[in-house]
């Protein structure tokens, strides 16, 4: 292992600059992420005044325009050449459009609720087209800023803990920021225009630091279809997939849920919320930082089975904690978000690994398309994730508009949050049993297109 090590550091390419820049691009665009995982839901039926119902259909059919614009993004994305690189000018074309989308999705028109329910629909679809049309380049940047393993995996550490501190910064401000304002609407909007300037600065920033390295092996001219063949018949891609589907499902059911655990299930909780919200995020800059470091002695792809399980007993655990142990409660969301963000940056490299696992099967490296196909297996889960919350929370009697919930409401909110989420972080670790992509076969790969490239 220390023989790696050295390995490592000798054929390192990006420099601490490079990997802060590059990091701050997903602070950017968790800015909005988060925003959207963490607020939107309670958002939607508190403040917008639309029922769980409504919310939980804009959550999946949402999903259905993505599944064509996804693959098309990625396909566009794969075609692109600038003097800058196949990858980076989207972050610097899309900053402001997609900081623009943020803001109106936490708009409140004032409308009749029938053109409200068009507007929720129409400004969400437009904020995860651009989430798609800037985070395909900015996750297949990784690929090309090294070929090393190790390397990508410490950048993407780095890029989650970048990632959760723009979460944090959420958590810490947006909420606290709406009490500035008589109408808590009025707050959610002024509190996203000054989220979404702060993501256009940090993207420009990414932009400018960045650099792309890799060059494919063949890099000759595809059809989409003929690339769409390739990564359909990547048997360790479709693998990747389906649990990033699972995962972030799970991931999406626990966060929708947050606010209404700590304000509503809590006895007090309310004072509180912020705080909770924000001792998540802490959790997970450390577990993120620190991924590298678990990757250092121990298998990738029984490390990530690992922390699902150890995920899915924090989770499950808040189902015993009671309602007025504040300080038990918080010590248990520091660890789910400890465990859980540790996940991120191991979990995103299987993409890269099995985009090199395609580059060596077919001769044929498809980063923007793959991507694209990660991205829309994220945003499903955010979608199904977001609507099964919705719908079970619906289903358990609860009913929005900031009423008295009854016990059955109440209840189900804890089963919500802490059984549901649990189950799914299970069902993805059996899937994870069935990768070929330990670390050993990912050093393998990577080292046979290494000698491929030198010639």
């Amino acid at each position: 292992m220390m023989k790696n090590k050295g390995n490592q550091q000798k054929t390192r390419q990006v420099g601490l600059i490079e990997r802060i820049g590059y990091g701050l691009g997903d602070t950017a665009g968790n800015f909005v992420y988060q925003s959207v995982l963490l607020l939107l839901g309670y958002f939607y039926t508190e403040i917008y005044g639309l029922s769980t119902t409504v919310v939980a259909s804009i959550f999946l059919v949402v999903r259905v325009f993505d599944a064509i614009t996804d693959p098309l993004a990625g396909a566009m994305v794969d075609r692109t050449h600038t003097r800058w690189g196949k990858y980076r000018p989207y972050l610097l074309l899309l900053s402001v459009p997609y900081a623009l989308a943020s803001v109106l999705v936490f708009t409140v028109p004032d409308w009749d609720m029938q053109g409200k329910e068009i507007y929720a629909y129409a400004t969400y679809a437009t904020l995860m087209l651009l989430f798609t049309a800037t985070n395909i380049p900015y996750g297949a940047l990784t690929s090309v800023m090294t070929s090393d393993p190790g390397e990508r995996a410490s950048i993407n550490a780095t890029r989650f803990m970048f990632a959760t501190g723009g979460g944090l910064i959420v958590t810490s401000l947006v909420i606290p920021l709406t009490n500035f304002w008589d109408n808590p609407a009025t707050g959610y909007r002024n509190a996203m225009i000054i989220m979404a300037s702060l993501s256009v600065i940090l993207f420009v920033i990414c932009f400018a630091t960045t650099r792309e390295r890799v060059k494919p092996v063949q890099d000759k001219k595809s059809s989409f279809f003929n690339d769409l063949k390739f990564i359909v018949k990547n048997d360790q891609y479709r693998l990747v997939a389906l649990a990033t589907l699972l995962m972030v499902t799970g991931q999406t059911i626990k966060n929708t849920t947050q606010l209404y655990y700590i304000t509503i299930y809590v006895e007090g909780g309310e004072a509180y919320s912020a705080l909770f919200l924000s001792i998540w995020m802490v959790g997970g800059m450390i577990g993120a930082q620190l991924a590298s470091k678990l990757l250092a002695f121990m298998d990738k792809k029984k490390a990530y089975i690992m922390l699902l399980l150890v995920s899915a007993f924090m989770s499950a655990i808040s189902l015993v904690a009671g309602n007025s142990n504040i300080i038990l409660i918080m010590v248990i969301q520091f660890f789910v978000g400890f465990f859980n963000q540790m996940i991120a940056p191991i979990w995103f490299t299987f993409t890269a690994d099995a985009v090199d696992y395609g580059e060596l099967k077919f001769k044929r490296r498809i980063d923007g398309l793959t991507l694209s196909f990660t991205i829309f297996s994220l945003k499903l889960g955010l979608s199904v994730g977001g609507a099964l919350a919705m719908f079970l929370l619906g289903n358990f009697g609860y009913e929005s508009g900031g009423v008295v919930q009854t016990a059955k409401a109440t209840t189900g909110i804890l089963w919500v949050f802490s059984i549901a989420p649990a189950m799914v972080f299970v069902l993805t670790a059996l899937l994870v049993g069935f990768f070929k992509l330990n670390s050993k076969a990912i050093a393998k790969n990577a080292m046979a297109l290494e000698n491929i490239r030198k010639g």
